[in-house]
């Protein structure tokens, strides 16, 4: 016997998944204002394999942004569900895109990471995806830890998402010193730039499991509504926080890559060969990690 309440719940699930799914084909056919290029040129014409790997990995941001905004208790009504998914899907979309333009002009500075991907380089749209993912990780995990309503929600995202991105630059800042220690001196960024996907793999594994430990921080750090000196230094605490977690995060990682991979040479493997087996291995290795710090911190 299905009663009344059943069939609401049911039809506010169906909601939320009409509404996925709708921006999800959003992204896929406004991919020009996201990524700045023709998403039906790039892939069916130029089948040009490394856009494909980051509109893949916008369409997972999307998700994930979908994920945390369903989550949850619904919303009473219909009309006040759909309003709620909606303002979490155009707020995100928009933080997806500020995303990308940060990456592009700060993050990645020593290249155009939209001209790489142009160019087919498989190795700009893996850490172009990964940016997406691990931004979508976090913005699902800020919608999580905030609380209050709506308009209070949003602005805890977005002053999330903005302290995010000093977490992804850490990342990548990392990645380049291990790799100029390595290589003497070289730059990180120009072996990207060559199109080492290999490295890009390694990194998008470093990014996204950085994404899963940090965005356990709400589980550390009691969420505080408003834009008072308590909101604030609850923000500040959750960024310390996120940041002592992608410190250990790289730390256990590191140890047990050493005893995973035993015996091979990661850096003639990856750096030189361009390795992508290996570099899976570690990227899983990052993931797994921060997956553990998720599940019991988060």
């Amino acid at each position: 016997m299905i009663d009344s309440l059943s069939l609401w719940i049911w039809g506010i699930v169906a909601l939320d998944l009409v509404v996925a799914v709708a921006a999800m084909c959003a992204l896929r056919y406004g991919s020009g204002v996201l990524f700045g290029v023709d998403s039906r040129d790039e892939l069916a014409e130029k089948d040009n394999v490394a856009f494909g790997v980051a509109l893949a990995g916008g369409t997972l941001a999307v998700a994930l942004v979908l994920a945390g905004a369903a989550a949850g208790e619904a919303a009473a009504t219909f009309l006040m569900e759909l309003g709620v998914i909606a303002a979490y899907v155009a707020v995100g979309l928009v933080l997806l895109k500020i995303g990308i333009l940060v990456n592009d002009w700060i993050v990645f500075h020593n290249f155009s990471v939209k001209g790489a991907i142009k160019a087919q380089n498989t190795a700009a749209g893996t850490v172009q995806a990964a940016n997406l993912v691990a931004l979508g990780i976090l913005i699902n995990g800020a919608i999580n830890w905030a609380g209050g309503d709506l308009v209070q929600s949003l602005v805890s995202v977005v002053v999330m998402f903005f302290l995010a991105q000093f977490v992804v630059l850490g990342v990548t800042r990392t990645r380049a010193i291990i790799y100029a220690r390595r290589h003497a001196g070289q730059q990180w960024q120009a072996a990207i730039e060559g199109g080492n996907t290999a490295l890009g793999v390694r990194y998008a594994g470093h990014l996204i499991g950085t994404a899963l430990a940090s965005s356990s921080a709400g589980g550390m750090v009691a969420y505080v509504a408003g834009t008072d000196g308590g909101a604030l230094i609850a923000y500040a605490a959750w960024f310390v926080w996120a940041v002592v977690l992608a410190a250990a995060l790289l730390l256990l990682s590191m140890l047990a890559q050493r005893v995973i991979l035993s015996g091979i040479d990661v850096i003639e493997e990856v750096d030189r060969q361009r390795n992508i087996g290996v570099a899976s291995i570690e990227a899983a290795v990052f993931i797994g990690i921060g997956l553990v710090f998720r599940a019991v911190a988060g």
